[in-house]
Formats: C-alpha cells, structure tokens, sequence
C-alpha cells in the first residue's frame, strides 16, 4: 500500500472519531450537565423526576435527596408526576450548562407544586472561611432570619448573618469562620425561633446551601444541609424544636394545666378553649394534665413523639374520672388562593360517631368518637355546620354562623354530653 493511501486512512479514522466524539456530546461526562434533587413537596408522596430522556430519580419520598446525576445539557423539559400515578403535576423547560452542577428541588404542595433550579456554580472561599446560600422553599412561610453563632449564644442582641429570605428566594452566599456553630432561623425581624439546627461542623473552604422547607407546621421550619462539591452530598439537619397546644373539652372538669416531664407549660384553660401553640424540644415527653383544683393528680397523661418541625394538639375529653388525652397531628399549611382548610374532630362524649354538613350537604360520614377527619378546603364566607348522628338525619348540634377566613386552617371540635354539646372552633395556623 503507497504511503499516500495509509495517509489518507489515517486521516478519515481520526476524522470518524473527532465527529463521533462530538455528535455524542450531550451525554458524554463532559457535555453532561449534574444534577441533584430534594422532594420538599410536603403532601404528596414520592416523586419520579425526568429530565429530557432521562428519568434520575424514581420514587423519592418526602425529605429525600440524590447525589449529582448525569443528565443531557441545554434545553431539556423537566417533568415531576406522583410515584405510581400517571399524571404529570410540574412540566417546564429549564436550560443547563454541559459540565455544570445544579440543585433541583421540588416543594410547595400537591395542589400548588412548583420547583426551582439552583445553579451550584460558586467560587470557593478563601482559606478560613467557608461559605453558606439559604433557600426558602417553606411553603406559607414569610421572610425569616438566619443565625449561625458559637453553640448557646444568646440571639437577643445579635443581628442576623442572612436577613429576610422570602419564599422561593435565595440569599447570596456568605463566608464565615469555620468550626461547629449553632444554626438558628427566627421570624424576620423577630427573635421567634422557628428552626434550631443544633451544632452543626462547618469545614474550610467548603460551600453550602441551607435548604429550608416546611414540614406542615403553622411557624416551624427543618432544613436540609447540601455541600456543594463533586458529589451533591448532603444531609438532613433536623430541627431540635416542635411543639404543641391543649384543648379542654371534658365537660364537668375545673381549668387544666398541662406539665411536660413534670414541668407546668400550659396553666389555667378553661373548658371550651385552647392554648396557643407552646414550643418544647422534639422528641418523646410525657405530658401530664391535672385540674386546678387538683394540683398534683393527674386526670389525662399522653406520650407523643413531638416530631422534628411539626404541631400537635393534645384534647382533653370525658368526664369526671373517665377523662383521657386525644393526640392529633396537626397539617396547617394554608388553603389555596381564596380558601380556607377546615377539619372536624368529634370529642363528644357517649355520643358515637357523626356526620358532618356543611350548609346542609354532608360533608363527613361517619365521624367516630376520639377522631378526626381530613382537611376540607372551604371559601371563605359563614357557614350553617351541622351534627347528625351518623347515617341518620337526626341533628345533634347546630351551628347556624361559623366564619373562616381564607389562607387560614381550623379545627371544629364536637364536644360535650348528649343535651349539651357545643362546636368550639380553633384557629391553628
């Protein structure tokens, strides 16, 4: 063979693989854009994410989060649908850059979902620093204040390092000294903790985004610590706070107190009231009621798990001398646009269970003693509610003008004996 031909060969072979390399680049690693994701979607379930061709995350629970995964760069249409569903609830077209890192998450609820994409393109800090970018994808929160102090520090004179990160906003990143530091978010302008990270180890050099979501607490927040790095680490940061009310609804019984592992929180709630939200550590308590009248005797006690960033309420019912503690969890994310939410709990005592009417059309079948129903969303406006014993039409209890304001949530709660019953209305958000 001349040496013109071998030539010639040589040439088209590196030409054949110079135009391969180069129409194959959308999903080479270098053309491949990396991207990792959080389900903050607070009420739906797991997710399945595509990404153009591309499915990278199947099945991801509430709270859960990838590492970086290769996906086709430039235009690409991001779909989110309900794992084990069929219909597709975000569906959008975002643009990435080959060999860029990004963070995608997913929040807000199932009836208003949305998600951003954090682009994870940073400078790195310099050499004792680090450096930290705060994302508020709470859904119903306002703006709120960061802290990241020396573990115990006291908040009251101090200013925030992160001011005012509203929902579905970000703040730029911000360099501190590193070590293990105390990470505490409050209400804007406020000194109202809302999330207490505890002691968290911040290393040189490295950046991070706080990613803050809401768990259906009414002011509470947990967060999720993501290290911008080759990986897409990150980690759950749970919030060491949650917290709690109490509900008298036990006919025939004097004002209650409400200690917790021995310690009065709650004191002097009259029959037909609630508390206001009391904030105590997560985790397992002992919460024991007693009378007034009776300091020291116990009439109710419960054991809740009081988990990380959500509400409970705790409802005191019966009567004298048969009275017990009824635990809920409480889910007060707002209504949507124009809305209010709206659940019933039947407390009543010897009663049974009921249905629920709301301006006459049944809304709750079957309502059982100690129970709760679901969320129903109602417009904002007054409403005739009525109490039937279940399946008949015999009314128990009407409540002729029940007001709701939208964006707000609210718990009705059926107490009393039959010939007494009352409806007392909580506004727990």
């Amino acid at each position: 063979m001349s040496l013109r031909r071998v030539l010639f060969l040589f040439f088209v072979c590196v030409l054949a693989i110079t135009v391969a390399g180069c129409g194959n680049s959308g999903s080479s690693s270098s053309g491949s854009a990396h991207i990792r994701v959080m389900n903050a979607l607070v009420d739906a379930g797991p997710i399945n994410v595509s990404v153009g061709s591309k499915t990278p995350v199947s099945g991801l629970g509430f709270e859960g989060q990838t590492l970086y995964q290769d996906v086709d760069s430039r235009n690409q249409e991001f779909k989110v649908g309900i794992a084990g569903g069929t219909s597709t609830i975000i569906d959008t077209t975002l643009s990435t850059s080959g060999d860029t890192k990004y963070t995608y998450v997913v929040y807000g609820t199932a009836s208003a979902p949305t998600a951003q994409l954090l682009s994870d393109v940073i400078t790195d800090p310099s050499s004792g620093l680090f450096q930290i970018r705060v994302t508020n994808v709470a859904f119903g929160s306002s703006g709120f204040d960061v802290y990241v102090t020396a573990p115990g520090a006291s908040l009251d004179t101090a200013s925030p390092n992160i001011s005012n990160v509203t929902y579905g906003g970000s703040s730029g990143f911000t360099q501190l000294a590193p070590g293990s530091l105390q990470v505490r978010i409050t209400l804007h302008n406020s000194k109202q903790v809302i999330y207490d990270g505890g002691t968290v180890t911040f290393a040189d050099r490295i950046s991070y985004d706080l990613v803050v979501y809401t768990k259906g607490s009414s002011t509470l927040v947990n967060a999720t610590l993501f290290t911008i790095d080759n990986t897409g680490t990150g980690t759950l940061i749970n919030s060491k706070i949650s917290q709690f009310k109490l509900v008298h609804a036990a006919p025939s019984t004097a004002a209650i107190n409400a200690l917790v592992d021995g310690t009065v929180v709650l004191a002097n709630i009259p029959y037909q009231n609630a508390s206001s939200y009391e904030t105590l550590s997560a985790g397992a308590h002992t919460v024991t009621v007693e009378t007034v009248t009776s300091p020291g005797a116990a009439i109710a006690t419960a054991q809740p798990p009081f988990a990380a960033s959500t509400d409970t309420s705790i409802v005191v019912t019966g009567t004298p001398g048969a009275q017990t503690a009824v635990v809920l969890s409480d889910n007060n994310l707002p209504g949507t646009t124009g809305s209010a939410r709206v659940r019933f709990v039947n407390v009543a005592t010897n009663v049974g269970a009921v249905d629920v009417l709301v301006n006459f059309a049944k809304r709750v079948s079957a309502l059982g003693a100690n129970a709760a129903s679901p969320y129903i969303e109602l417009s904002e406006d007054t409403y005739a509610i009525n109490f039937d014993l279940a399946g008949t039409t015999t009314v128990i209890l009407t409540l002729p003008g029940v007001s709701v304001s939208a964006a707000r949530t609210y718990t009705l709660y059926l107490v009393g004996t039959s010939g007494q019953l009352a409806g007392v209305l909580t506004r727990d958000d």
